[in-house]
């Protein structure tokens, strides 16, 4: 059943994640929507490289609407935002890594390039 005070989002996950843990995250979801109206603070804690998602975009919004307040991350998050925020741009994307010749790689090398899985990073020459 849509909802009209809740998002897009918010309507889909409700209509067709029904069961195991999709289920699960609908739960989840209205708890934390609970916890927020009940005036709780959210403290949310990051590991690992998942800011390659851009999920500094997600949570700028979300400290916006007083959603997060506390954000715990590994260093490894905050470099690679600050290196979207400089050099998203000059990315270069690499669809083909699985199949890179040893030449290949070295070649993106010289480029000043540092593949990481499917992206290459520059490394800070010529940045603006």
């Amino acid at each position: 059943m849509m909802t009209k005070n809740k998002g897009a989002i918010s309507n889909f996950i409700e209509k067709y994640y029904l069961h195991f843990n999709a289920a699960a995250l609908v739960d989840a979801a209205k708890g934390y929507e609970e916890q927020l109206n009940n005036g709780a603070k959210m403290l949310v804690s990051l590991a690992g490289a998942m800011s390659t998602a851009e999920l500094g975009k997600i949570f700028a919004e979300m400290i916006r609407q007083d959603k997060v307040q506390i954000i715990s991350c590994t260093g490894a998050n905050l470099e690679e935002d600050i290196m979207n925020l400089v050099a998203h741009s000059h990315y270069k994307r690499v669809p083909n890594y699985r199949d890179l010749t040893p030449q290949e790689e070295w070649d993106l090398l010289e480029k000043g390039l540092n593949r990481v899985t499917d992206t290459c990073i520059p490394r800070g020459r010529g940045l603006p």
